[in-house]
């Protein structure tokens, strides 16, 4: 009985530990005054439009022929990268808005995508959940999506 009652506790409290890691999503999640939010101070963050934010940006996607096979090729490159699209909705000012997750393997950890398509831009914000620094993560991501989409 003692031997159950510890498996019980160790199996809840790993359970506890790896959804804790998740966080919940950011309730401003979503296109304001059709941009995506800022990056916050910390390094856990980029994003490809603010060319002023040197600390988090990087270079913009360019569009392919058409909103549409530009949405489309984002969708792939996202999932190809290993991300789960949460959200995509098209935006009333012709475009598209996608919000994803990825998950880390080992802690659990969960990064929030976020992809505004517009016909002259590809804007892009890749933000961790929790804690201040992500190890270079969601650069490495960004590098990883942008080759996936070039390479459709």
């Amino acid at each position: 009985m003692r031997l159950l009652k510890t498996k019980l506790l160790t199996a809840s409290t790993a359970a506890f530990l790896l959804t804790a890691c998740a966080g919940s999503p950011p309730a401003d999640l979503g296109v304001i005054d059709g941009n995506l939010r800022a990056c916050p101070d910390s390094p856990n963050c980029v994003q490809t439009y603010d060319a002023a934010d040197t600390d988090h940006y990087q270079a913009p996607l360019m569009p392919k022929v058409d909103i549409d096979a530009t949405s489309q090729a984002i969708k792939t490159a996202i999932v190809d990268s290993g991300g789960k699209i949460i959200t995509e909705k098209p935006l009333p000012s012709q475009g598209y808005y996608f919000h994803a997750e990825y998950q880390s393997t080992l802690m659990r950890f969960v990064d929030d995508l976020e992809v505004v398509v517009v016909p002259d831009s590809v804007r892009l914000r890749s933000a961790s959940r929790l804690g201040h620094s992500d190890f270079g993560v969601n650069a490495k991501r960004y590098q990883e999506i942008k080759a996936y989409y070039q390479g459709l």
